[in-house]
Formats: structure tokens, sequence, C-alpha cells
């Protein structure tokens, strides 16, 4: 690659940009007037109706409903009267006629009763009830009025009885509370900013990369200039680096003005308050830390809205795609509004809500290097994944040249099944899938986790992918050649137990390390424990738990949802599946040691062209882990379970001496299967020629 080119490509996207005003208003017009007016019209619009409301006024009602006719009973009624009609922008009305009707009409807002109780002691105590509407600001705010101004009124009966009595007041409270905050005005000031701010940067940064993405290259689409760059010296690498660098820039030059104008605004809204003078000033430390760790968002943002601009036909379509995009963005940003979330090495490595968490806890100064590096490091990584598929879009061109709809209409892939096996379709499928277990099945397993689980393998895993076969057509010998259902060699089935035991012993170790820096939460860890303390017989638990999943579960992303992704290469689609199969699982914790099972899996069935090879070690893995869970705590299983759940480290060496003398005899066993499903995949593209 030559990087010169690409600074060519650069210079030419960015003056183009600089040509757009569209680009120019969204980028740095839209940041320099948006704070403002959030910040300051905003305060300013609010304590004017506040004020408004204030002024406006308001008629309560007091009503005489004390029982005993003493001298202390009428003093304390013309002590809350006189009281109430001191009370600014208040008019009090002694038992009006017609009250119920006045209130319904909201000419009387409160109405504030007086009553008495006689104690066994002989003491008489008072109360006040208020009623009034608090689904308005209005009658929120006079009934504060109205608890402060009886509170005045409490504190007067209550000196005068203590008088009685020769008594002090302190006598009524032994215990003073004296509050001393220890936070510096640094901190307070990022305790305010830390909440909205987050979120706001975020959608920003995305709305200023989303315009500019979806014109460099969908944008050229319709204006058919993309041709034209095509053609020159410039590599397609070069040109996808060209114009990354163009989003990236334009994206952090959005998050600087961003933050020069949320530092104006704050600033001047701080003086107009008076808190300056208070020593209540903005973090500007903070907001240069700040600055650094926008950078791998940025870089992930700008690859990421990079390949949705490729892979749309113009940006109408572009714009569709970044809607999602942009909604799941804005609801994970939104976690620096949770007050209980903090960040953690676990969350760090989740995207945008590392960076809102992050923002959050470095605005307060309670941070750590950690944080910070496992934020950018995870999100590097997920934006060289991204960056990649731009390449690879780039390089396709049925994908960059793509005049009519992928997936064309209903009717017509069911006539071309192979057309309906693209990602697209793919990536349909699973989110309708995941959807359903979601909503479906999270509910069934709550209400009956047995039945439940049974009903989620049948209903939601295996039953659709028969219901679109039987839609494509597909039946008898095709449907299990699709599904790659066949018998395998005696001796692939000898090595598969070898392979399933010591992988799934190889992938507890990595989940038992990644609790070591990851440590699970316990209810989460009580919840797993359910699974193997159900109350059905062993050979049910057998049945639910290793051989429904180890079937459904192989069927829906081995046989199934893999078909989708396969374009001529064998890890790609194994690897794809596998990172679906993880997510599928719901389940965080267990992404890392599910995606590896789920990579071997893929392996064993489209190596051997087998399908009852990855069911097999499917279920023997579930089998292993119900077994450790019902036997843990035997005294036969101490010499390789320690702690009733954890295996011993020592089995990690023969686990793994084991499964790489397994998977190299499985892969010369299956070396006759693999050419033959290469000549068979050569046949078939000649055919479609």
């Amino acid at each position: 690659m030559n990087f010169k080119k690409a600074i060519i490509v650069f210079r030419k996207e960015i003056l183009e940009m600089l040509r757009d005003k569209r680009t120019l208003f969204a980028t740095i017009v839209l940041p320099v007037i948006l704070y403002p007016l959030i910040f300051i019209g905003t305060s300013s619009i609010m304590s004017r109706q506040a004020d408004i409301i204030e002024k406006r006024g308001a008629t309560i009602a007091l009503l005489d409903s004390l029982s005993h006719e003493s001298p202390d009973a009428k003093e304390l009624y013309e002590t809350v009267l006189q009281t109430l009609s001191e009370t600014p922008y208040v008019t009090t009305l002694e038992d009006p006629p017609h009250l119920e009707m006045l209130y319904e009409e909201k000419e009387i807002l409160a109405v504030v009763s007086i009553s008495d109780t006689l104690s066994a002691a002989g003491v008489t105590s008072y109360r006040a009830d208020v009623r009034f509407d608090a689904s308005g600001d209005q009658g929120r705010m006079l009934f504060e009025k109205l608890q402060k101004s009886l509170g005045q009124v409490n504190s007067i009966i209550l000196a005068k009885r203590l008088s009685e009595k020769g008594l002090e007041e302190e006598y009524i409270h032994p215990l003073t509370v004296r509050q001393f905050d220890s936070s510096s005005t640094e901190k307070k000031m990022g305790s305010i900013l830390g909440m909205l701010l987050p979120y706001m940067m975020i959608l920003m940064l995305i709305t200023g990369a989303a315009v500019v993405a979806a014109d460099l290259v969908a944008g050229e689409k319709e204006r058919h200039t993309l041709e034209t760059l095509l053609v020159s010296s410039a590599t397609r690498s070069e040109i996808v680096l060209g114009k990354y660098l163009t989003v990236f820039c334009m994206a952090m030059i959005n998050v600087v003005i961003n933050l020069i104008s949320i530092s104006f605004s704050v600033r001047y809204l701080l003086s107009q308050m008076g808190m300056a003078d208070q020593g209540l000033h903005l973090p500007i430390k903070s907001f240069i830390i700040l600055l650094f760790a926008m950078v791998p968002m940025a870089t992930l943002f700008s690859a990421l809205l990079l390949s949705i601009s490729t892979f749309s036909r113009n940006m109408k379509e572009a714009r569709t795609y970044e809607q999602p995009i942009m909604m799941v963005s804005m609801l994970m940003g939104m976690a620096s509004f949770i007050p209980s979330m903090q960040i953690s090495n676990l969350l760090s490595l989740i995207p945008v809500i590392n960076i809102s968490l992050l923002f959050k806890a470095i605005l307060i100064g309670e941070w750590e290097l950690s944080h910070l590096l496992i934020t950018i490091g995870s999100t590097l990584v997920l934006d060289i994944l991204a960056i990649w598929l731009t390449v690879k879009l780039f390089h396709t061109e049925a994908v960059l040249f793509r005049t009519e709809d992928d997936g064309s209409s209903l009717k017509s892939q069911r006539k071309s099944k192979s057309g309906f096996f693209n990602t697209f379709n793919g990536a349909v499928y699973f989110s309708l899938a995941l959807v359903a277990l979601y909503y479906l099945g999270t509910k069934w397993q709550m209400a009956d986790l047995v039945n439940g689980l049974i009903k989620t393998q049948m209903y939601i895993i295996v039953l659709p992918v028969f219901v679109i076969l039987a839609f494509l057509k597909v039946k008898g010998s095709e449907a299990r050649k699709l599904l790659r259902v066949k018998a395998p060699k005696p001796k692939e089935l000898l090595l598969v137990p070898l392979i399933a035991v010591s992988a799934a012993v190889t992938v507890s170790i990595v989940a038992q390390l990644i609790n070591q820096v990851f440590p699970f939460p316990q209810d989460y860890l009580e919840g797993l424990g359910k699974l193997f303390n159900l109350d059905v017989p062993i050979w049910q638990m057998f049945l639910v738990i290793a051989v429904m999943p180890g079937i459904c579960e192989e069927l829906m992303f081995r046989g199934f949802l893999i078909r989708f992704f396969e374009k001529g290469k064998f890890w790609q689609p194994v690897i794809i599946s596998a990172l679906l199969f993880a997510l599928f699982h719901l389940d965080p914790f267990r992404f890392i040691p599910v995606l590896i099972l789920g990579i071997l899996l893929g392996y064993l069935s489209s190596r051997s062209g087998s399908i009852i090879n990855s069911m097999l070690s499917h279920t023997i893995n579930n089998s292993l882990a119900l077994f450790i869970g019902l036997f843990a705590e035997k005294s036969w299983m101490k010499f390789i379970v320690v702690d009733a759940e954890n295996l011993r480290y020592w089995v990690i060496a023969p686990a793994l001496v084991i499964l790489a003398l397994s998977l190299w005899a499985f892969h010369r066993v299956t070396r006759e299967n693999q050419a033959s499903l290469v000549f068979e995949k050569q046949a078939g593209s000649s055919q479609e020629e």
C-alpha cells in the first residue's frame, strides 16, 4: 500500500467536504449553536417558566376539622391561617361553599384540612391533610410552599410546648448531624456534567460522522463519480484508507468543536448563576483526557459508518441503515444516566457503554488507567474488524456496484434458492431469531424453566429452519445435503468424543480464567446453578440440557445459518456462525468460551461435511457440564474438581495435548471429504455460470 496515494485521496475528500454546505453545517455550525441553545436557552426558559408559575398565584381552601374546641386548638388554627395568608402568591379561603366543584374546576388548587387526635398519654397532636393535583408543575410547587409554611407552624407549636415544660430545644435533638463535603469543586462540576455530557458527545460524534460517511461512498455512487476514482492509480485499499481518514478527521473536528462549545456555554451559564465566584469551574484537565478517549470511538464509528455507506446503493439507503446504529448507540450511551452504573474491567469491553461510563468517571475524577487502556484496546479491535469489512466490501464488485435489490422478491428467491442464502438474509434471519429468543424464550423460561427450554429449542431454534426450507421447496436429499445431514465415517465418530471432552475442559478453564479477571456476579452464578438443580429426573435433564441443544442448535447454526455466509472460503462462515452462536446465548460472561466452542463445532461439521459430528460434540460438551454440576461435590471428583464447581488447573495440560492430537487425526481422516466438498462447490459454481 502506498500511503502517499491514500493521503492524496484524503486531501481530495477533505476539499470536497469543505465545499459542501451541509457537511459544514452538521459538523461545525450545528455544535456551535446547539449547546448555547441547550444550556443557556433551556435554563433561561425553565427559570422564566418557574417564575411565571410562581407569580400566577393560587387559591387554597382551609378546613377546620378540629374535634376539640380548646383554646390551644383555636390558637393553632389561627396560627395556620395567618401563616398560610402570609405565604407569597397564595390566597386562603376558609371553608368556602361548593368546595368540590371549585376544586374540580381548578378554581381552588389545594385543600388543607386541620384535624386533631388525643393520645393515650393525654397529649393532643395535630395533622394537616393537603389535597392537591401532583400531575402538574403548579400543584407540586404549591405543595412545596404549603409544606414549608406548615413546617413553620410545627416549629411554633413545638417551641411553645418546650417553653411550657421548661425544656430547651436541644432536648428533642440529642444528636445533630453536620455535613462536611470533601469533594473538590471540579468533582462537583464533573458530577453535574457526567450524566448528560457523555450522551450528548456520543450522539454528536455519530451524527457528524454519519453525514460525512454517507456522502463519501453512497453519495459518489449517486453522482457516478466513484468509477472515476476507482480507475485511478490508487488501489482500493488506498482509497478506503483515504476515505476512512476523511471520516475520522471530520468526526474528531466535530468532537473538538463540541467540547469547545460546551466549555464556553457552561462557563457562561456558571457566571450567570454566580457559581464561578464560588470556585466552581470546568474540569479542563478532564476535557483533555476525554478528547484522547474519544479517538477510538471516532475510529470505530468512522469505519462502521463507512462500511454501511459502501454497502448502500445510495444515500437514502445509507440513512436507512444508519438509523438502527444511531438508535442502539443512543440507548447504550444513556448508561451515564444510571446512577449506580460505574465503569469496570468488564464494562470496559462493551462498545459505547465503555466510553460513556469512562467519560463519567473521568469527569468526577474516579477513573483508572486500566479502564482507559481496556476501553481503547477493545474499541480498536472492533475498529480493525470494521476497516477489514470496508476493504472487503470495496473489493466486491457485486456489492460496490449493485443497482437492484440484492434479495429481490420472496417469489424470485423461492425460484432461485442459491440467491436466498446471502449475508443480508442471514443477518435478518438471525436478528428475528434473537428477538424471538429475547421476548418469547425468556418469558417461557421464567414461567417454567424446563418447559421453557423445550419450547425455545423446538419453536424458536429448529422449527423456523424447516419452515423456510418448506417455503423454498427444499426437500428430501436436497434438504439433507443443505443441512449436512449425512452419516460420518466410523473413524470420525471415534475421534469426536476425544475432541469434545478435551475441548470442553479447555473451554471451562478459559471461563475460570475470565472469572479471575472479570468476576462473575453472584446472582449470575446462582442463576446458572439452577440449570443443574431442576426438579426432574436426571435423564430428563440430560435430554433438555444436552441432547436437545446438541441437535436443535446445530441444525440452526452449523446446518442452516452457516450457509448464508459461505462465499467459497472455509473459515469465514465458520467464524461468523460461531460469533452469532455466542451472541445468541445472550451471556456476555460466557461469550468467549462459547465463541471458541462454536468455532470448533463449525470446523467439525464443515471439514467432515457431516453435522452429526458437531451434534455429537455439542451433546458431549453439555453432558460433561451437567455431569460436573451434578456430581462435583462427590468425594471421587475431588481430584479434578475444586470448590465444588471449578476444574483444577492441571487438567488443562493433558486436555490440550489430547485436543491437539485428536484434531490433527481428524484433519487427516477428513482430507478426502474436504476434497470432495471443494469439487462439489466448483461444479455448482460452473453450473450457475
